[in-house]
């Protein structure tokens, strides 16, 4: 016996089928489908309209239901509200449905519908066309999307490559400084002519070694080894203190004070004036017209760029002081120069962390013996200071001679020595401090020539000793002679420097590394105070008294 349908579900289905006309399944026209594919439409349709029709008729008895068992004059909550709400706009999409059977026709997956923003939300979030158009979200969206790609695929470790840190910062910061000191040593220093790491000639050699190597008496030498001492404890103070380079230099200073070297003039950061700079030497100017057929080759070549009828800038005109190449074909005359840069601008103006030299209270004392007393004396050197003249065509007007180069360190004269040093462990390197170092002495040593040529006005170089490379010479008048302190925290260094004047009158300045040690070994350190205190005696010793006699013989030029 066949069971019988269920009469309540047959009501229901009837009832909801009259209420709800709208939600019965959309008729479809066939295509070119076959019987097969239409049967499978039929089935698929039929089975989520009669589901949901069940569901719906549950709903709408709870409904119902709720109604009855409200009381009345009783406002809906807001929950209430919502769900309701909710209801009502499933229940208000026919075309779902639709849109379902229709994809399921074509064997397509329907797509997932965005929701509707609701009325609060229209001013804040807008659906963007289906052509994604160019806009400030999109954009943002984009960069967004390509700035994770980068990061993953710039970050992405491999087996022969470390992750970097925020740790390491520092050390790439360094290594862009060291780049840049780097390029400013080859390219800036060297287009003024000055050179580190070179040999001397043998008579400016003789003069370092007498220098370097003179003895030291036995109490000196045991009252350096308890300065050495102290350097060393002070350094390992600041070793451990994790201290800037300020710390540093008062330990270094400290020490250069107890060296008990009278006359001796020591100033702090003081900014030397920017004439003392030396200047790029005239470039020589050669003629390319016996390669003009250049040109045409260049053009022939299929790998040569075309030309655009603007001057072709090579990679040697980012080179400070260095002119823009133009066509091989066209003069030297003809094509437009770059703008000239100031005298002295390729390098920056010294400001030694310390500045060594010679009191000009000493130097007028001994001034005041070469048929001068101390009154005119300090007069024939302030006249020399501030007297404008132009030693050469091309210069600008500069003194006479600049015997205080620092403007606020009056009280120091002929410098012969600077310090340069560099903090430990901030990530400042010795380099920096031997460039700086370098350009004060070529200022120092500039200081030096140009008494020089006040002595000598009139006479050849060649009649000089201290313009000449003749090792024959015996005069005892040391040729020009500076020495640098670099240091990085307890590691010091001992420069010389030098300057060598050409035939054509340029000059050339070179240096050389003394010595290196490190403080915090107490032998090194104090072999290394030895040292230093010979360079004192040096400058504060035959140094001063050579400045003295060739002041002496200039003032007696300006009085005649």
């Amino acid at each position: 016996m066949a069971p019988r349908p269920n009469s309540a579900f047959t009501k229901r289905s009837t009832r909801q089928s009259i209420t709800d006309p709208r939600k019965q399944p959309p008729v479809v026209e066939p295509t070119r489908s076959s019987a097969r594919l239409r049967q499978k439409q039929s089935s698929t349709a039929n089975a989520p309209a009669f589901q949901a029709a069940g569901t719906r008729n549950k709903r709408l008895q709870q409904d119902s239901k709720a109604k009855i068992d409200e009381p009345r004059g009783v406002r809906p909550t807001k929950q209430s509200t919502k769900r309701n709400t909710k209801r009502n706009a499933k229940r208000k999409r026919p075309q779902d449905s639709e849109t379902k059977f229709k994809a399921e026709a074509e064997d397509v997956r329907p797509s997932k519908k965005p929701r509707e923003p609701l009325p609060s939300e229209s001013n804040e979030q807008k659906l963007s066309p289906p052509m994604n158009p160019l806009s400030e979200r999109n954009l943002k969206l984009f960069n967004s999307k390509e700035m994770d790609l980068a990061a993953v695929l710039g970050h992405k470790r491999t087996s022969s490559q470390r992750s970097i840190g925020p740790s390491e910062t520092g050390t790439e910061r360094t290594q862009r400084s060291s780049n840049t000191n780097a390029i400013y040593r080859h390219r800036n220093l060297a287009a003024v002519e000055i050179h580190m790491h070179v040999e001397p000639p043998d008579y400016i050699q003789a003069a370092i070694n007498r220098i370097f190597t003179a003895e030291v008496s036995t109490e000196r030498r045991s009252k350096l080894r308890l300065t050495a001492q102290e350097l060393r404890d002070n350094c390992l103070q600041n070793v451990g203190a994790y201290a800037g380079e300020d710390d540093f230099m008062n330990s270094l200073c400290t020490a250069l004070k107890a060296l008990g070297l009278e006359n001796l003039c020591i100033h702090w950061k003081a900014d030397w004036q920017a004439e003392l700079k030396p200047v790029a030497p005239p470039q020589s100017h050669f003629n390319s017209r016996f390669i003009s057929g250049t040109r045409q080759l260049e053009v022939d070549n299929v790998s040569a760029p075309l030309s655009t009828g603007k001057p072709s800038i090579s990679r040697e005109s980012s080179i400070p002081n260095t002119p823009i190449r133009t066509l091989l074909s066209e003069p030297p005359e003809s094509s437009t120069a770059p703008t000239v840069a100031s005298p002295g601008s390729l390098i920056k103006t010294p400001r030694p962390d310390i500045s060594i030299g010679i009191q000009i209270a000493a130097l007028i004392s001994d001034l005041s013996s070469q048929n001068l007393n101390k009154a005119q004396a300090r007069k024939f050197l302030t006249w020399l200071q501030n007297k404008l003249v132009q030693h050469k065509a091309d210069r600008p007007f500069e003194p006479i001679l600049t015997s205080v180069p620092a403007p606020r360190a009056l009280n120091l004269a002929f410098p012969f020595a600077v310090v340069e040093g560099k903090a430990y462990s901030t990530g400042k390197q010795i380099f920096e401090a031997e460039n700086q170092a370098a350009v004060s002495a070529a200022c120092a040593l500039k200081i030096q020539l140009t008494l020089d040529n006040l002595v000598d006005r009139g006479a050849t170089a060649s009649s000089d000793p201290r313009l000449t490379t003749n090792t024959t010479t015996t005069s005892n008048i040391d040729p020009p002679l500076f020495f640098a302190i670099c240091t990085q925290g307890p590691i010091h260094e001992l420069w010389a420097h030098w300057t060598v004047v050409d035939e054509d009158g340029v000059c050339t300045f070179g240096s050389k590394l003394l010595d290196s040690c490190n403080v915090l070994l107490l032998q090194q350190g104090e072999d290394f105070l030895v040292r230093l205190y010979n360079v004192g005696c040096w400058g504060l010793g035959p140094f001063m008294t050579s400045v003295v006699e060739r002041l002496g013989k200039v003032a007696e030029k300006a009085q005649a």
